[in-house]
Formats: structure tokens, sequence, C-alpha cells
């Protein structure tokens, strides 16, 4: 799933000094803020190119991945390596676009570049408070890792014990994260990636970023408009948007995107705790139309579970379908704590849409 890039969105920094714990000498949302700007300067002259293999862990299969990466400031490329058939793609990254080719379906997506796709995502804004409330920063190294490199190691260890662990081995001169793990709430390895062969400062020509597609390829452009709130989104669509009743601790609503894909309109509504994340995605069949106020379908960017819950890594989706419209919800938490959020959404649609509208939609979501 492409969405596992939403699980590197808020990665924390450099340390320009020795081994320590954030916090020992000044004010850590300070502090982070100061290691931010050292990251905003190294995005912009940093140039390397890498192999990166990533690795999903489930209970029932790893999935392994491998990705060939270009940078130089403001463009990154990435080409999917060892895969076949349709699972095939080279994504470039140009400052503003997210240019998406599948050469098996002779398609481009084309759609707004996100602060999430970047590999220094990082800059000063309230995030950090909300981070620093949830869990806690630790720092170590400089430590030995590949290829003769020095690394500090970053992990943000969860103040409760209901969301995954996350370690980052950051380069100590560029800052670029060369090593990633995540663990689950109960300990278990959930998400792993790391970077080899890296080359710094390559000969990159303008040749090194360009798609080079077949004069057949289609374009399929998504719109987008970000940073809406609940009554810009209504007003928009025309429509009632329904929100769950109540989500998990720590947790508050950091975006709301209304996307346009040719004649459909989704609706993808952010909850985030500085570090985890997860999305409610709503979409209507009959955009242009007032229609039944919460008719809800799966969106395509989404990934499309056939089942009430199913588990892609890190990732858990879960579903509540009903006749002719369907809920999901898709994030990095725990499963179980996804079914209440969607439980909570179900009572949502009761009270604010009536019972005519859910009668289709199951009584309860099967436990895992």
């Amino acid at each position: 799933m492409r969405r596992w890039k939403a699980s590197l969105a808020l990665l924390l920094g450099i340390l320009l000094g020795p081994s320590s714990t954030i916090g020992d000498s000044q004010d850590p949302v300070s502090e982070l803020r100061q290691l931010s700007e050292a990251i905003k300067e190294a995005r912009t002259q940093v140039r390397f190119e890498a192999d990166l293999t990533s690795y999903a862990f489930s209970a029932k299969e790893t999935r392994v991945t491998r990705f060939r990466i270009r940078y130089a400031y403001p463009y990154r490329k990435r080409e999917s390596i060892e895969e076949s058939g349709k699972s095939r793609f080279v994504a470039l990254e140009d400052g503003h676009y997210l240019w998406t080719y599948f050469p098996a379906r002779k398609l481009v997506v084309k759609e707004p570049l996100r602060r999430e796709y970047s590999p220094f995502p990082l800059s000063p804004n309230e995030d950090l408070n909300l981070l620093m409330q949830n869990y806690e920063l630790v720092i170590r190294g400089p430590v030995p890792a590949s290829d003769g490199m020095q690394c500090r190691i970053v992990e943000f260890i969860p103040r409760s014990g209901d969301r995954p662990y996350r370690e980052f081995w950051l380069e100590q001169r560029w800052n670029v994260p060369v090593r990633v793990r995540v663990s689950s709430h109960d300990g278990r390895p959930a998400y792993m990636a790391e970077l080899s062969n890296l080359r710094w400062d390559p000969a990159l020509d303008e040749q090194a970023f360009v798609l080079k597609v077949p004069q057949d390829t289609r374009v399929y452009e998504v719109r987008e408009k970000a940073n809406l709130t609940k009554e810009d989104a209504e007003r928009i669509l025309n429509r009632t948007v329904v929100l769950p009743r109540s989500i998990p601790p720590g947790y508050r609503t950091q975006n709301i995107v209304l996307r346009r894909q040719g004649p459909r309109q989704s609706l993808q509504v952010i909850y985030s705790d500085g570090l985890s994340s997860f999305s409610l995605f709503q979409e209507w069949s009959d955009p242009g139309q007032a229609g039944p106020p919460g008719a809800l379908q799966l969106p395509v960017r989404a990934a499309a579970p056939v089942s009430s819950s199913r588990q892609f890594g890190l990732v858990n989706v879960v579903t509540l379908p009903g006749a002719g419209r369907r809920a999901v919800i898709v994030g990095d938490i725990r499963k179980d704590m996804m079914i209440r959020i969607a439980e909570s959404l179900r009572e949502s649609i009761r009270e604010s849409l009536g019972d005519s509208l859910i009668e289709a939609l199951p009584e309860a979501v099967p436990q895992p």
C-alpha cells in the first residue's frame, strides 16, 4: 500500500551535539524546532541515490518491496524494482506534484505533492506540541552503521502502550533516514525500511528526473482542496459530512482533504497524534447531486478491502459496508481501536441521518 509513506510523515531530525535525551538542557519543543531548521537547510543541499528495501510484517506473510531512489532538491524519483505486472511503478516528485507511472496500465497519475511524501518532512508547526504530549523522544549516538556511516538513533516511545514505537537511524551529516523500524504496541515488528548502496553527490542531470512513457500513455489528474473545515466540505459538497462521535485519546483532526478524481469526489479526514495517524475515507457516487447524505463508498486510493477488517503490515483497514455505502478507516493504530472508531461513526450516522440510512450496515464489526 502506497500509504505506508504516511507513517514517515513526521520524521524528526538530527542532533548536532553529544548523545542525550531531548529536554535535558531546554524546552523539548524549542529544541525540536531548532532541529527542524537544520533539516530544512539540509534538504536543499544534499544529493544522493540509493536502493531502498522495505518490509511489511503481518501474521500471515512478510511483504518485501525494493525501490531505486534518486534525490536532488526539489526532485525525487522512486522506481520499484524486482516487481512485475500491475505492481510496478515509477514515482517522480517535482516540488509541486507527484507523478506516478504504471507501465502495465499505460497510465500516469498526477496529484498535488504532500509534505509526508518527502524524505525531509519536518517543518516547525503545532504538531511538535502534540507529538511531545504523546511520545517521549530519545536520541542516541553517533553509532556506526553500514557503509562506514555514522548515525544518530532517534526513538519515539509512546507515553501510553496503545500505539507503535518508532526508531529512526539518521545519517549524521545530511539527516537522511537510512534505517526505519516500527514495532506494534505489543512489541512485534510491524515495518522496517533500509537504504543500501548509498551514493552521495552523484552526477544527476535533467534526464535523471524525467518520466519516459509511451505516446499512448494516459494522464489522470487528481485535484485536491486541503486544510478544509467540516463546514467548508459540507458547503462544497452540498451534503452532510458525518464524523465519528469519539476518537482515541491523544488524536486530533489534522487535515480534511476534498479530492476530485474524474467524475467522482471523495473526502479524506486525517487524524493524528503527531506521529501515528488514521484516515476516514468517504466517497459519493453521485457528485454534483444533493442525493441522500451519508452514502459512502470506498475511494480508489485507499485500497480495496473486501472484508470488515484487514491488515497490511503496520496499516489496518476497517470497513463498514452497506447498501450503496461504505465507510473505510485506514491507519497505523491498533485494530480494536479502529473498530471502536467505526462503531462510533455508526452511531454518528444514526443520530445525524436517521435509522433508515443505516439499515443495511452490519450491527457489529467482527473482532480481530
